[in-house]
């Protein structure tokens, strides 16, 4: 099968390759699709392209399912509070890993119980699965270096 010769007073498509005029709905000339191979329909190229993002939000759920299944929670407590020199806190915080496996929490020390962005966030070492550890930390002064108040309320919350 040849192409017919291409009427260029009607409408036409062009080979995506070099630009020759081709019949309507043919991609490719005679020079670059000899053996008149048809290219796939856009409702095929959509479906594959639609199968595999769908297919690779499921296997990244999947994967995020096997990594953290068996971790936490981890309930904790607020066990002392001192003031340091420089105006920063030191703080002893207990943390108990209730999952069926070892893992570390991430910890963030909420002051007058409001959660935002300048909390301050510490990570603890691995836990190991339901036992309860106790981790000091050290909370910085504030970037303007007052002391941290005296009458501050802090709350510990771990995940």
């Amino acid at each position: 099968m040849t192409y017919a010769t291409v009427d260029l007073t009607q409408p036409h498509d062009a080979c995506i390759r070099c630009g020759r005029p081709t019949p309507l709905g043919v991609a490719l000339c005679e020079t670059h699709n000899p053996a008149h191979i048809k290219g796939p329909s856009p409702t095929q190229v959509h479906g594959t392209i639609l199968f595999g993002v769908i297919g690779g939000f499921i296997a990244l759920l999947l994967l995020l399912r096997l990594a953290s299944s068996g971790v936490g929670p981890f309930p904790s407590a607020l066990n002392a509070v001192a003031t340091r020199a420089d105006g920063g806190l030191n703080i002893v915080v207990s943390v108990t890993n209730n999952g069926t496996r070892p893992a570390g929490a991430s910890c963030r020390v909420v002051a007058a119980g409001m959660p935002e962005f300048r909390d301050y966030v510490f990570f603890t070492d691995q836990i190991p699965a339901g036992t309860t550890r106790s981790f000091t930390a050290t909370v910085p002064p504030l970037p303007s270096g007052q002391a941290l108040p005296a009458s501050l309320t802090l709350a510990v919350r771990c995940n």
